[in-house]
């Protein structure tokens, strides 16, 4: 409890909920372009875009419930 609590180890946790967060969607992209959707260049580059931003905003929202 007392690593959970202290404020480096609260950042740790965080960089692991990204960590996994980020792994969580580009895993949901990559379902999507094994279905032969989203493979164009552009399309491609911007659900890449999305899911660096959807991962970060989850990871905001985990690390307001954990700070």
């Amino acid at each position: 409890k007392a690593v959970a609590t202290h404020p480096l180890g609260k950042l740790v946790l965080i960089g692991f909920a990204w960590a996994y967060l980020h792994h969580f969607c580009a895993g949901v992209r990559y379902l999507f372009l094994d279905m032969q959707k989203g493979e164009e260049l552009h399309t491609a580059r911007k659900t890449a875009a999305s899911v660096f931003v959807v991962s970060l905003l989850l990871t905001l929202a985990v690390a307001g419930a954990i700070w």
